[in-house]
């Protein structure tokens, strides 16, 4: 038997559990559509509404930066950490990786759930410290510091993922390539920048693209942590995705911004195969 005779009923579950339903939805994407029934073709027109709505613009904006700030942060305070729990030894580095990976392996509702409770109710642990320091803090007062806690959430929840996968690639560097560059009297920041870094490329490229992937299509984040507010300041594309088909009920819009975030899930799937092939012939 061949390995595509192995294979074939994991790829014909996947096709019924994912292509024919995206396919079916692109399908209803094209008509107008009354209780959820197709009625008249329309041909692009739901995009076109779409790309007119007056908030469209602003969300892809706010996406956008929620996205490459979120993305960004976790991967510099996850590389930080990797290098230093690769210092660690003994029972305290398992101790550290344990903390670490625990935001990772709980539900996201859960995590957010938490992370509200501290950070975000009036009554939380957070805003008793403040208020005892005699700082007001209500976070979702404001549009950037509601931004500000939505990023910090995301960091904390996928911390814990870059760290293994950085730590492994770090692990994975020949020690005699740092003892070279200690015998030729490299510094620490010499050796982090010519040996390290060139040797984590693909571990990093590979974590970004995971980690993008994650926080576009994250509808808990947004949902529980921020509710979208104040004002829509937090309405990212998944949380816009969820209140235009459960909330307004415009399942035409919905349908309209669903097939576009699934084009650009498939690109970014395209890029990830990409560099895992291209890690794996290295």
């Amino acid at each position: 038997m061949t390995g595509q005779t192995y294979t074939a009923p994991a790829i014909l579950l996947i096709a019924f559990a994912l292509v024919a339903p995206s396919l079916f939805g692109l399908y209803l994407s094209l008509f107008n559509l009354r209780y959820m029934a197709p009625e008249e073709f329309v041909g692009f027109e739901n995009y076109r509404y779409l790309g007119g709505e007056p908030e469209f613009l602003a969300m892809i904006l706010r996406s956008l930066v929620f996205t490459v700030c979120a993305v960004g942060s976790t991967l510099v305070c996850g590389l930080a950490v990797a290098l230093w729990i690769n210092r660690l030894k003994g029972w305290f580095s398992l101790l550290v990786q344990i903390i670490v990976i625990l935001p990772w392996i709980l539900s996201t509702v859960v995590g957010a759930l938490l992370f509200r409770w501290v950070f975000v109710n009036d009554l939380g642990l957070a805003a008793y410290i403040f208020e005892y320091l005699g700082f007001s803090f209500r976070p979702l007062g404001d549009a950037k510091t509601a931004m500000v806690l939505l990023i910090v959430f995301a960091l904390w929840r996928t911390l814990g993922f870059t760290v293994v996968v950085l730590l492994a690639g770090i692990k994975s560097i020949p020690a005699e390539l740092y003892e070279a560059a200690h015998v030729d009297g490299a510094s620490a920041w010499q050796r982090l920048k010519n040996i390290t870094l060139p040797m984590l490329k693909t571990p990093m490229l590979i974590a970004t693209v995971i980690l993008t992937v994650s926080n576009l299509n994250n509808v808990e984040t947004p949902l529980i942590v921020t509710g979208g507010g104040p004002a829509g300041a937090t309405t990212i594309a998944p949380l816009y995705l969820y209140t235009t088909a459960f909330t307004r009920f415009d399942f035409n819009t919905a349908l309209a911004m669903g097939i576009g975030m699934l084009g650009a899930n498939i690109c970014l799937a395209f890029i990830y195969v990409k560099l895992v092939n291209k890690n794996g012939r290295s």
